[in-house]
């Protein structure tokens, strides 16, 4: 393999195959958010068999009599928890480490995952509280891995490295809907709990194995990677962890507003449309979806594609310099923000062509996929050292605002069946994209902040960096 931007020959090892750690960790990061995607949302096809709906009509044979507000206040619950612990996630990593972080955190919402069913058959609210706490240590999982590349991922292989993994979520909501109607046809509702944490407990034995916080400490790395990643990003001083967060220029920088105004619309948009999908098929076109497992699945499979594809070519351009960073993110999200959302907003005046709603609501979804080499990577690109610890703070705002998008459509949709008030609610959604776009436009950077690179290394740290470049350099 050839890196264009130094024109060097690097990671291939003599005598034999190696696979380059960087793609380890990212492959690592992919199942683990495989992992978190089924845990999350296990619950919201599980619950359907968990509920007795006989009293009511003559439906269901569940286990439990919960009404419509147990079972929305269960459901949710997970983002209660993971709400209250986005500012912390990033922080952790940078002080203890990714792996530390990402791995023990995993393990911990697999433990209260296989205890849900146990909780449940106890008392409801510890059913609550088991998931809650499921939300509130997978919060944390993001962030951290966000923070593993900035001392895994060359600078123009983050947009790849970051949606690798992150396609691990969408892969996992596309397995989670066909695995749980198969555990509950031939096995029981309590079986999807033990099943989902216990692959995570699984997953997260090799995690431990193989994951490492850096190049440094990585035991199968070879030196040419080694000294490959370290000379590509040692500018950055991603090695040495940061000592204090600069909160101030974090808060007082436009780049940084841009960033949250953006991830604030399109957590809005991404939280409700999953949601109000359903309802509106249903009681607008009288549409039953449960005929089609494709209305459900196929737009998040091409969004996945869609994924890989637009960060393998928005890393090509930026490899070859043929456009800036800055302008390749700004690109992907206004795209994702804008065209996903023109979709929905001519939704609402097609009438009853239920090919063209399912059409334009799956690329909908499709397009939000460019999001990743978009507006995503930016915490990676203005301040590598501080990448987690920053998209923890923008998802905290971004979850704030996602979370009055349910409620601003039941506020807003007062009559399921009335086309002219669910058009209202689409041109909101679209104007909120619109705001979002305009100010990551003004506001946003792909370029490396100047309060993001103090130097924190001592002496023999730098002389030690140098000497190593040196010898990459008469090597290589």
């Amino acid at each position: 393999m050839t890196d264009e931007n130094e024109n060097v020959v690097v990671e291939t090892q003599k005598g034999g195959f190696y696979i380059r750690q960087r793609y380890v960790i990212a492959a690592l990061g992919f199942f683990g958010l495989f992992n978190v995607s089924c845990m999350r949302h296990n619950l919201s096809f599980a619950i359907v068999a968990m509920v007795n709906t006989t009293a009511h009509n003559h439906t269901g044979t569940g286990t439990f009599h919960w009404n419509s507000k147990d079972q929305g206040l269960l459901l949710g619950s997970y983002f209660y928890g993971y709400a209250a612990g986005n500012l912390i996630g990033g922080w952790m990593a940078s002080k203890y480490g990714f792996r530390n972080v990402y791995g023990i955190t995993i393990f911990l919402s697999a433990i209260f995952t296989v205890a849900t069913s146990l909780a449940a058959h106890t008392n409801f609210y510890l059913a609550v509280v088991c998931r809650a706490l499921v939300g509130l240590f997978h919060v944390r999982v993001y962030p951290s891995m966000n923070y593993a590349f900035s001392n895994w991922a060359p600078p123009f292989e983050v947009s790849i490295l970051s949606s690798v993994t992150v396609s691990g979520l969408t892969v996992g909501l596309l397995v989670i809907f066909p695995l749980v109607g198969m555990i509950l046809q031939f096995l029981n509702w309590e079986a999807v709990f033990s099943i989902t944490g216990g692959v995570a407990i699984f997953g997260d034995i090799f995690f431990f194995i193989f994951a490492s916080d850096s190049p440094s400490n990585n035991k199968r790395i070879s030196e040419r990677e080694r000294l490959y990643i370290k000379k590509c990003i040692g500018n950055r001083e991603a090695y040495s962890k940061p000592k204090s967060t600069p909160w101030k220029s974090i808060f007082t920088s436009k780049c940084m507003w841009g960033l949250f105004a953006c991830h604030s619309a399109d957590a809005f948009v991404q939280t409700l449309v999953p949601v109000i999908l359903p309802t509106y098929l249903s009681n607008v076109l009288y549409f039953d979806i449960t005929q089609s497992g494709l209305v459900m699945v196929l737009p998040f499979l091409m969004q996945g594609v869609v994924i890989i594809i637009g960060s393998q070519i928005t890393d090509f351009l930026r490899r070859k310099r043929l456009i800036t960073t800055t302008r390749i993110r700004k690109i992907n999200s206004s795209i994702s923000l804008l065209i996903s959302e023109l979709c929905l907003v001519i939704t609402g005046y097609v009438g009853g062509n239920h090919y063209a709603v399912i059409g334009l609501f799956t690329t909908n979804i499709v397009i939000v996929g460019l999001a990743y080499p978009g507006y995503v990577c930016t915490p990676l690109d203005i301040a590598p050292r501080y990448s987690g610890i920053i998209f923890g703070v923008s998802n905290s705002i971004a979850s704030l605002v996602a979370f009055l998008g349910p409620f601003l459509a039941g506020y807003i949709v007062t009559d399921q069946h009335s086309v002219t008030l669910w058009q209202n609610l689409f041109w909101l959604t679209f104007g909120l994209n619109i705001i979002g776009t305009i100010l990551y436009v003004i506001l946003a950077s792909g370029v490396e902040q100047t309060w993001a690179k103090k130097d924190t290394r001592n002496k023999d740290d730098k002389k030690a960096l140098e000497i190593e470049k040196e010898k990459f350099n008469t090597s290589y």
